[in-house]
Parts: structure tokens; sequence; C-alpha cells
């Protein structure tokens, strides 16, 4: 190889000086979560490589492939402009994903930072601000008072925090590696920012959030109901019974 790309600094830093010490092999952080930072990414191997040519080429294939992306992302950013998210991620996504989301618009209210590297936090202050909300709780507490507490619009994180958003009813996406969909590179901005949208717009939140129709107290004092002998409220005797025959042809 003539270049290493670093994309985890924690994990990999190691390596990489490992690499340039025994083999002269240079080096630079970079990450392909992004338009701005895939570019970026590009544009580090060619420079550092220093062949005019692959220079050349490699500023068409941008021009060509931001002028792509971009008109497919335009109508999806309308929609994700000024949504809030908190993004508990830590190490390089902790800022590498920060970027991609402020290209859509996007406003990043806080970031976790459990294993981020100081230099994972100069570049979220960068990005950020030097006032940047980082996340050092994790619980599932402490998250979902930051999310009321900084009105969050979605949370970003890793799956096992998918139930802490899901029950508190609130629009998650899975960001970790394991995920179902791949969200580098240019058209991996593309689908991320379709994820986003669905998720965000999904009308499954304004239905559980709303009370369930039978927990309507008008519903309830139409229904017949009687009371056994431990006080607990039951269908009356006559009232139609549900079989599970009837459920599976309704």
């Amino acid at each position: 190889a003539e270049v290493n790309m670093m994309v985890c600094s924690k994990a990999m830093i190691n390596v990489a000086r490992k690499l340039e010490d025994s083999y002269g092999t240079p080096w630079f952080e970079g990450s392909f979560y992004g338009i701005s930072d895939m570019s970026a990414a590009l544009r580090g191997f060619a420079r550092i490589i220093d062949d005019p040519s692959l220079s050349e080429r490699t500023e068409a294939l941008i021009a060509r492939e931001e002028a792509r992306v971009g008109g497919l992302l335009a109508p999806w950013r309308e929609r994700l402009s000024g949504k809030r998210v908190l993004l508990n991620t830590g190490g390089v996504k902790s800022w590498s994903v920060v970027s991609a989301l402020q290209d859509l618009g996007m406003d990043v209210v806080a970031t976790a930072t459990k294993k981020s590297t100081e230099e994972d936090k100069a570049r979220i202050r960068e990005l950020m601000g030097p006032e940047a909300k980082m996340i050092t709780d994790g619980s599932a507490r402490a998250l979902l008072d930051l999310m009321a507490e900084l009105d969050a619009d979605i949370m970003i994180a890793g799956g096992r925090n998918l139930y802490t958003a899901l029950k508190a009813r609130l629009p998650f996406l899975d960001i970790n590696q394991e995920r179902e969909f791949g969200y580098a590179g240019y058209q991996g901005m593309v689908e991320l920012t379709r994820q986003l949208a669905l998720t965000i717009e999904s009308p499954v939140w304004a239905q559980v959030r709303s009370p369930a129709p039978w927990a309507s107290s008008e519903v309830a004092s139409r229904r017949p109901q009687a009371r056994d002998e431990d006080d607990l409220i039951l269908p009356l005797d006559d009232a139609p019974a549900l079989t599970i025959m009837d459920a599976e042809v309704a």
C-alpha cells in the first residue's frame, strides 16, 4: 500500500504508526461518512500519493458524485433540515457521523464520547463548537432525560439502545456495524438520508403516543362491564366472545 487511512484512532493509531515506522507508509485520519468527509478522504489519498493524473481524476470523480448525490438528496434535505439529533456512538462516529448529519442541515444536540480519544473530542468541538454537549453517561435513564431536555427528534445509536428509544416511543436509527443498511460513501449518504426521513416521519409515532381507543372515557362508559367478587372489571356474561378462529378470520 502507498498510503493508509485510519478510520478509528483509538483502535488503529498504533498500527498506522508502526506501518509508517517499519515500511515508510504515510497515513492520515479520515471518514467515509457524509459528502464532505468522503470527498476529503479521496483528496487525502490523492494528495499523499502525489500523482498529478490521479489528482485530476479524483477531482473529476468528486465533482461528478457530488452533483449526482446532491440532486438525489435535495428533496430529503428539505424534510430533514433543522431536525435535532442525539448521537450515542463514540469513537470515530462521535464526529464522523456529526459531519454527515450537518451536511443535511440537521442539528446534532449531543454526541457520546465514551470511546473517543482527545483528538476525536477536538474534532467534535471543531464541528459543533466549543460548547458541544458530550455524553459520558450512556445509561437508559440519562439518554432519555437528555432527549427530553434537548428536545431531540431522533436518537442515533447502536442496537443496544434500540429498546430504550422504542419503549419511550422515540424515533431511533441503528448506526452500529451490524446495521441492515450501508451508510458509507456517496451512495451510503443517500441511504442514510432516506432512512432518517422515513424513521422520523413514520406515522407510527403519532399512533403510539395517542391514547388507545379503548382507554377513552367516552368509549369506556358505553362498554358493557360487570365486576366479579374480586372487583376486577370483566365483560358481561352475555357479551359476544372472540375466539381464536374468529380472530384469524377477521
